[in-house]
């Protein structure tokens, strides 16, 4: 059974062991068949595969550019045969002790205000929070930037 942990997602930019910048046969292979997909499209041409309610946006060239949800605040959900590992979101926090979190965890975070919500941005992913809980998860892009020191420690880099 696939597990989806968000832990993964923020701060290495993979979901259930797929990743940014892998193409569809590479997701296909570590996911599976997507649980749902743009309706004028083939699955195999598709811009965006759901998983639960997760989404991976696919650009002309076929390769993952995005890991997107914005079903927070109604409830993540990694869809039939996955589990979701939800760190430090299991207890629904407010931004305040997320941001605190991460950092007690070695993990670099800048904040900011973005499309008017306040944001957090995780190697590379941005948190954005309404009413000071999560309400949308963007990952694009590689990690290794903003990775704090602790975390490339960590992971030996």
């Amino acid at each position: 059974m696939t597990c989806f942990s968000l832990r993964e997602l923020i701060v290495e930019a993979r979901l259930g062991g797929a990743a940014v910048s892998m193409g569809r046969d590479d997701v296909r292979q570590r996911l599976g068949a997507p649980d749902q997909w743009g309706v004028e499209e083939t699955v195999e041409r598709a811009s965006i595969w759901r998983y639960g309610n997760f989404e991976l946006h696919f650009g002309e060239d076929g390769r993952c550019w995005m890991i997107f949800s914005d079903y927070a605040q109604e409830g993540l959900d990694a869809g039939p045969g996955r589990t979701l590992d939800l760190w430090l979101f299991a207890d629904g926090p407010d931004d305040s002790v997320v941001s605190a979190r991460l950092r007690a965890d070695g993990l670099s975070v800048d904040e900011g205000i973005e499309r008017d919500r306040r944001r957090l941005r995780v190697g590379a992913a941005k948190l954005f929070f309404d009413h000071n809980h999560l309400a949308v998860l963007v990952v694009t892009g590689e990690p290794e930037a903003t990775l704090g020191a602790a975390e490339k420690l960590r992971r030996g880099a």
